[in-house]
């Protein structure tokens, strides 16, 4: 494969995987293609609400998986629906859009790391946990991409990374892109992406507000200098004259400075 045919098939991936995020309240603070490998490129998931147990999850935290059992295995078939769409999503697109080659999926690289960590711990905390339930859920998950409005955004997004500069979004335009194509936002990613930008919006204007003080500040240092300067030169100036000649030297600063 080429380095353009390595690229689309990493920008179905990857929007594949951040797709199946949103549909799980989840978001993606950015993501980035790679020109070497489809399965290598970089989405940066954010948990939210459940941050503390996916890393719960990975990290063997014992205390929180007992005290929230329940809760950390919802989270894991989550993950598990997340890690797999990535190479489903590929492997249908590179299908001419077909199911017919959904029984030859090759998974490779960190999402088959994390679906064979997933897949351990369910069979850990749950009793007769199937030892095919991430093949089920790779079915389950190819009967919702066949539909218009999973497709769309997959697709829409996939086309926005590619034609990206740099190949690679962040956040917000992720997030215009899966609107642009009809996809539903959940209520609670719109309130989360909602709070980003004005935080984001509060430090541009606090750091606009601070430099407009410095601004003043420095202004009002620079007159106090250059008054003391000309009394050195006259000690006897009028105020109106002592006010045009300041004005008079600034400009000068500013044409040679």
């Amino acid at each position: 494969m080429g380095i353009e045919e390595i690229l689309k098939a990493c920008a179905y991936h990857e929007s594949g995987r951040i797709v199946f995020t949103y549909k799980c309240a989840y978001g993606c603070d950015g993501v980035e293609l790679s020109e070497i490998d489809s399965g290598m490129g970089i989405s940066k998931l954010n948990g939210y609400h459940d941050s503390e147990f996916i890393q719960a999850i990975f990290s063997n935290n014992q205390t929180i998986i007992k005290n929230f059992t329940d809760e950390v295995i919802e989270v894991a078939k989550k993950l598990m629906k997340i890690y797999c769409a990535g190479s489903c999503v590929e492997n249908y697109y590179q299908n001419n859009l077909s199911k017919s080659g959904m029984t030859e999926i090759e998974i490779a690289g960190q999402d088959a790391k994390n679906i064979e960590l997933l897949q351990h711990f369910l069979k850990q905390q749950i009793s007769n946990h199937p030892d095919d339930y991430p093949s089920k859920i790779m079915l389950q998950i190819f009967d919702e991409i066949v539909t218009e409005k999973m497709w769309k955004p997959i697709e829409t997004l996939a086309e926005r990374i590619i034609k990206a500069e740099d190949k690679k979004l962040n956040r917000f335009y992720i997030e215009d892109a899966l609107m642009m194509a009809g996809f539903r936002m959940n209520k609670k990613i719109i309130k989360s992406a909602i709070a980003v930008r004005e935080e984001e919006n509060k430090k541009v204007q606090n750091q606009a507000s601070s430099s407009i003080d410095e601004t003043i500040e420095n202004n009002q240092l620079l007159d106090e200098a250059l008054i003391d300067f000309l009394k050195l030169v006259k000690k006897d100036w009028q105020q109106e004259e002592l006010t045009a000649s300041i004005s008079h030297m600034k400009m000068l600063f500013k044409r040679f400075g």
